[in-house]
């Protein structure tokens, strides 16, 4: 994001600010309506809260400690705790953290490298890195996992060699699961770091350079600088990890690991249905977050203070790697790209290739097309109304204190629980007499918030708590209504990471399966709903065909949407203005 040149005058506020006192004086009437604002969007977002998590989930979670609520029976009881720790959940929370922290801890420097190569490197094919990471993020779990089943199957395409065929093999558990998941966790790591170290000014560095500090003394507050975005995206890769699905239903559960989700699954889908087991190991699932968002309230409070997006910022000037570093950059991101996207990519190529009924493309797309223009509308309305809601949130969690803490507990607790949980909470508390919700697409939209929310509040985390406190000051020292201060001020310097908040948002939620498949209107299948139906038996050739089908347009959907932002945001509109504000 251009912004303008920034004067030498001894003001600290910018220029768009200084507007004349005569024309907006502040005044009694003035901090009445601000503070009406604030109850009021205070009031709709405890609002949104409630219908989006609070009232589902507590009639759900309260299953756990009165198992017959449902049924009119008030007598509270722990057996559904010992029931679900005697079904094996003990086992498979502890298979859920472990492969969630490995994930997590591979994912975040693996993000962060390539978010320093694209944002301040000047080699060749940094453009190539967001799109593949977007590419990456298209791409659903459960398309990843296929891509190793496949490659380990004893037909697949390493049958000539056995010994590589061993090897593969090896992924079809723990390893595999990991790797998955990491890849899968990555562009929220990727995201995260990308939008703090656009946020980072150039005067630390240029003072350190100045001082003669090391160069590790350098690094090391640079990586002190990027403290917020790095712990907001690890808590952003463990939670997500933490919740999937796709990947513990199909590598999980083929190879016998269990994780707590697909444990969690079973309970919900059992005959006859275990509501109450599946809220106690909802539960026990929900503790597992502890570690991470201690880890990231430490930091959190490490760097605050340490606000560096002002008036007076200046970006970091990108530097051009030596000929022997660009060539091992170059190669190790060229393996990491074969492994998140071409073994996939290739597998998914080579079985659409076959079969023997092969449809033409006019009939894949009537069969892809109504389900992704209903995807599509109703992933665009649940991401507009998810950024309207993360970017308050997010400043609520920037501000230090007790309250902040306790929403930031909130986020990655509703980040940890599984979609299919919350889709089940949504079908029981949204079928009542006085909530006649389900089976309509509001309800799903309202799953889609959900669901994205709090990634998206992650996203914007870091960026906003590095937003200087100075404008607001000035803004309310010379009279600016808080409209103007966000149209005006913040939302030229967070537009990037709101409209990558967004993007996410939208992709995040358009391949969603568990939600998608108990909260669909009957007849308006989404498009995760709609690739899994469209084929029948094991025609999986046809299968791989629509996935591809759907990814494409998704990613064609992503690239035009950056068109499009990027043309808007180089004009006048999303850069600072240094016109007083009308």
């Amino acid at each position: 994001m251009s912004l303008p040149e920034l004067s030498t005058d001894p003001c600290p506020y910018h220029p768009s600010l200084v507007v004349p006192l005569a024309a907006e004086a502040p005044g009694v009437a003035g901090s009445h309506d601000r503070s009406a604002l604030g109850l009021a969007g205070i009031a709709l977002l405890v609002l949104a809260a409630c219908a989006l998590w609070g009232w589902p989930l507590l009639s759900f979670l309260t299953c756990a400690f009165i198992p017959g609520l449902l049924h009119g029976a008030l007598a509270p009881s722990v057996r559904p705790f010992a029931q679900a720790l005697h079904d094996g959940m003990l086992l498979a929370l502890r298979n859920s953290l472990m492969v969630a922290l490995a994930a997590g801890l591979l994912a975040l420097p693996l993000g962060s490298w390539l978010a320093w190569l694209q944002v301040r490197s000047q080699t060749a094919w940094r453009g190539w890195i967001e799109p593949g990471v977007w590419l990456l993020l298209v791409m659903p779990g459960y398309f990843l996992a296929s891509g190793w089943i496949l490659l380990a199957a004893p037909v697949g395409p390493l049958a000539r060699w056995p010994w590589l065929l061993g090897l593969a093999q090896h992924l079809m558990g723990p390893l595999g699961i990991v790797l998955t998941l990491t890849l899968k966790a990555l562009p929220f790591t990727f995201l995260a770091t990308q939008s703090s170290l656009r946020s980072v000014s150039a005067a630390p560095d240029e003072a350190a350079r100045v001082l003669g500090l090391s160069r590790r003394q350098r690094i090391a507050i640079a990586v002190a600088l990027l403290l917020p975005g790095l712990a907001a995206g690890f808590a952003a890769a463990f939670a997500e990890s933490m919740s999937d699905f796709a990947v513990a239903a199909t590598l999980g559960a083929g190879s016998g690991f269990v994780l707590a989700t697909y444990a969690i699954e079973q309970a919900v889908n059992a005959m006859p249905l275990n509501f109450p087991a599946a809220a106690a190991a909802s539960w026990l699932l929900l503790t597992l977050i502890v570690p991470a968002l201690a880890l990231q309230a430490w930091l959190t409070r490490r760097v605050a203070g340490r606000r560096s997006l002002g008036p007076r910022f200046r970006p970091v000037a990108p530097f051009r790697l030596g000929r022997r570093a660009a060539a091992l950059h170059t190669l190790a991101a060229g393996m990491l790209a074969t492994l998140a996207l071409g073994v996939p990519l290739l597998a998914a190529g080579s079985l659409a290739r076959g079969g023997s009924a092969s449809a033409s493309l006019p009939q894949m797309l009537d069969a892809v097309l109504p389900a992704f223009r209903y995807s599509l509308e109703l992933a665009i309305l649940a991401a507009s109304v998810t950024v309207m809601l993360a970017w308050p949130v997010a400043a609520a969690v920037a501000k230090t204190g007790r309250a902040g803490r306790i929403l930031d507990f909130a986020l990655l607790s509703v980040m940890a629980l599984p979609g299919i949980v919350l889709a089940a909470a949504y079908v029981l508390a949204y079928n009542q007499p006085y909530t006649p919700l389900y089976g309509g697409s509001s309800l799903l939209a309202m799953a889609y918030v959900a669901l994205a929310l709090p990634a998206a509040t992650k996203v914007l985390q870091g960026p906003v708590a590095q937003l200087h406190h100075g404008f607001s000051e000035a803004a309310r020292v010379h009279g600016l209504s808080r409209l103007q201060t966000l149209r005006h001020v913040e939302l030229p310097l967070l537009a990037r990471p709101l409209f990558s908040a967004w993007l996410l948002s939208v992709l995040h939620v358009a391949f969603e399966m568990p939600a998608s498949e108990l909260l669909y209107p009957a007849g308006h299948p989404p498009l995760a709903v709609a690739l899994l139906d469209s084929v029948s038996g094991v025609q999986l050739h046809q299968q791989a065909r629509l996935q591809l089908l759907g990814m494409a347009l998704l990613l064609a959907f992503a690239l035009l949407a950056r068109a499009v932002f990027g043309r808007i945001s180089s004009g006048s509109h999303l850069v600072v203005s240094t016109a007083a504000p009308q």
